[in-house]
């Protein structure tokens, strides 16, 4: 059944037919292969009950969601939302929201559960690349403890010449490569950050009220092309007195991607899933993790900006 929807974007390297409007998203129309038939559909449905009766069934109901590998669902306080064959996101939102208001569900842990049904893993990391043209070049993922300075290293990168993939999501398929697959051309900054910039906050797009953030377009800076993983580096606050950089091996390479997926947050037997494992273990059998710890209450963006563009 072909199904009538008049929006169509560009995100994780999928066209995307949505009943919803994304500002953020890059239009498909844009895009040279804007013409065929779509990837993914986004639509309103009336799915509270099937959701509610799937929960039941799978004994999932106190914690509102199930995760699969062809069929996922969950609920929340905006809504109820299924994800099925990798291919289609039915969402019914509660009273008092609307397809704004739910649109960060959408595009999180939604799109998550579905690219893992397209055997895709939805990394929480910021993911930065030196070319936008040369794949060779490859896509550096940048992610860390809360407060670790993420986001800080990624400004800085970005104000040093890197060009930015994703800011908070990055998708990783591993065929023959590792690719990584770039979201939108947009960084999400809180209240203080937008201030401190001069920013006019009636030109950006709100989000997120409980953590009250902005996304902030990044321009030219986007890179819209796949590009090849070249590694991963995972930021913690430390006991040292300088910034100390670790390769990381076997099994602790393994859990650095595994408990980086977006949905890691949303613990159950899916982690354990052998299919999981198995992408989790192709990614990076593929990539390179490197450990860097730095001191605490120090500047070190510097220092580890540094050492980032030096890895390989």
């Amino acid at each position: 059944m072909v199904i009538s929807m008049n929006k169509r974007y560009m995100l994780y390297g999928l066209t995307i037919e949505s009943e919803v409007e994304f500002r953020q998203l890059l239009k498909a129309d844009d895009n040279s292969e804007s013409d065929a038939l779509a990837d993914v559909f986004i639509r309103h449905g009336n799915c509270a009950d099937e959701v509610i009766e799937n929960l039941t069934m799978a004994g999932a109901l106190e914690k509102k969601y199930e995760i699969g590998l062809e069929y996922s669902c969950f609920m929340n306080k905006g809504g109820y939302y299924v994800i099925r064959d990798g291919k289609e996101i039915i969402f019914e939102a509660k009273s008092g929201y609307n397809d704004e208001t739910v649109s960060a569900w959408l595009l999180g842990f939604s799109m998550a559960m579905l690219l893992l049904q397209r055997k895709t893993l939805a990394i929480h990391c910021s993911a930065v690349c030196g070319s936008a043209d040369d794949i060779t070049e490859g896509a550096i993922l940048i992610s860390g403890e809360p407060g670790a300075g993420k986001s800080t290293l990624t400004k800085k990168l970005l104000e040093d010449g890197y060009n930015i993939m994703a800011d908070d999501v990055a998708a990783v398929r591993c065929v023959d490569d590792v690719m990584v697959y770039p979201a939108f051309p947009y960084q999400k900054l809180v209240r203080n950050e937008v201030e401190k910039r001069g920013l006019d906050k009636e030109k950006l797009i709100y989000i997120n009220e409980d953590k009250d953030k902005f996304l902030v377009p990044v321009g030219d800076a986007f890179c819209a092309k796949p590009q090849r993983l070249k590694c991963m580096a995972f930021i913690v606050v430390a006991d040292v007195q300088e910034v100390q950089l670790q390769k990381l091996s076997g099994l602790n390479q393994l859990m650095a991607v595994k408990q980086n997926l977006f949905l890691h947050r949303l613990s159950g037997e899916w982690e354990n899933n052998k299919e999981v494992l198995q992408l989790c273990m192709s990614v990076a059998g593929k990539c390179p993790v490197y450990l860097i710890a730095r001191p605490a209450n120090v500047d070190s963006v510097e220092a580890i900006a540094d050492i980032v563009k030096k890895l390989e």
